[in-house]
């Protein structure tokens, strides 16, 4: 199932724990404790933006800056070997 959560990451540009979990037909806890696997793993890494770096003008969420946290994932190298596998 990992893996399967990691491929629906991959195709999403916005992941949504949620969704992900209708999908593949389990809860959000399923999922969430997926997520923590996964980065533990060091198959995705976690980035919370309320401190963000970014330049606004390249930023897909800077409509949303200091109004909603949003945490983006990223798929590590050793991840994407896992999917290409």
């Amino acid at each position: 199932m990992l893996k399967e959560i990691l491929k629906e990451i991959k195709d999403k540009k916005y992941i949504s724990k949620a969704n992900i979990a209708s999908k593949l037909n389990t809860n959000e806890n399923v999922i969430e404790q997926a997520f923590y696997q996964l980065a533990r793993m060091g198959y995705i890494e976690e980035n919370n933006m309320n401190s963000c770096n970014y330049k606004c003008s390249s930023c897909s969420f800077a409509s949303l800056c200091n109004k909603v946290p949003i945490n983006t994932i990223i798929i590590t190298k050793k991840g994407e070997k896992l999917l290409n596998k």
